[in-house]
């Protein structure tokens, strides 16, 4: 069950990367001033970054043996 949890996880994590190239592309690609385009995209790389690096480590500081458990499955 637990490797079915990390399966899951790591298929909505590979979505969200393609999610986050997509905006990356389309920032960079339809942009009206080179500039600030390049700055929104340093904040949104930055931003991201974080959000995907503080996810995985929460995600693997849960104990999924134990919650499993007291649910009885």
């Amino acid at each position: 069950m637990s490797t079915l949890i990390s399966v899951l996880y790591i298929f909505i994590i590979a979505v969200y990367v393609l999610i986050g190239l997509a905006i990356i592309f389309h920032m960079l690609r339809y942009r009206i001033n080179r500039r600030v385009a390049v700055i929104m995209f340093l904040i949104y790389l930055g931003g991201s970054t974080f959000l995907l690096i503080s996810n995985v480590s929460f995600f693997f500081s849960v104990d999924w043996y134990q919650i499993i458990n007291n649910f009885g499955f």
